[in-house]
C-alpha cells in the first residue's frame, strides 16, 4: 500500500495497524481470511475477504481516524463515512463499494455493519441538502475539500448501533 499525498502523519500504518488486528481476531473467530488485491482494495473498496463454511462476506475495514488532520490522536466517539470518493467518477466505498460489511475500529472492539443498512442510514442521520467546508462543521453534514470532488460526513459511532451486525472485542 502506497502513501497518499494528503497523509502527512501516520494514516496510512494506523489503517494497516487495524486491517492487520482485525484479520488476528477474525481468525480467532474461526473465519478465514483472505487480503483484498490493490485493485480491488482501491477499486471495489474492500480489505478482506472471510468465510467460515457457507459463509463469506467482502469487508472494509476502518480504523478509528482523528476529527481533523491536525488533531493529535484518534478517536471512536465519531466516525467518517465517506460519501464520494477522492477520484471524479469514484463514488466512494459507501454507495460504489463492493463490500458487504463494514467494520468500524473502537477502542476496545471492532463494530461491524452490513454496507446495505448503513445506506439506508445515512440520509437519516445525515442533512444531505447542507454541503459545509470546514471539518469542524462536518457533524452530520456534507464536508467538502476545496478543489476536491470527496465528500465525507461525521456520525457519532452510537448511531450505528440499531445496525450493528456483530461486535468483536479486541481481548
Amino acid at each position: 500500500m502506497e502513501r497518499n499525498q494528503y497523509d502527512k502523519k501516520d494514516c496510512l500504518e494506523i489503517g494497516l495497524n487495524a486491517q492487520d488486528l482485525f484479520d488476528k481476531i477474525a481468525e480467532a473467530r474461526g473465519w478465514y481470511v483472505t487480503k483484498a488485491t490493490v485493485t480491488e482494495d482501491m477499486n471495489e473498496h474492500w480489505d478482506r475477504l472471510i468465510k467460515k463454511g457457507v459463509e463469506s462476506y467482502k469487508v472494509e475495514v476502518k480504523a478509528m481516524k482523528r476529527l481533523t488532520r491536525h488533531d493529535s490522536n484518534v478517536q471512536d466517539e465519531w466516525v467518517w463515512i465517506e460519501l464520494h470518493g477522492v477520484r471524479n467518477y469514484d463514488k466512494g466505498w459507501l454507495y460504489d463499494g463492493k463490500s458487504d460489511l463494514i467494520v468500524f475500529e473502537k477502542k476496545e472492539s471492532f463494530l461491524i455493519v452490513k454496507r446495505l443498512n448503513l445506506i439506508d442510514l445515512i440520509p437519516r442521520v445525515v442533512d444531505m441538502g447542507s454541503l459545509v467546508s470546514d471539518v469542524r462543521e462536518a457533524k452530520y453534514k456534507i464536508y467538502q475539500r476545496s478543489g476536491r470532488p470527496d465528500k465525507i460526513s461525521l456520525i457519532r459511532n452510537d448511531d450505528l448501533l440499531p445496525i450493528k451486525w456483530d461486535e468483536w472485542n479486541k481481548v
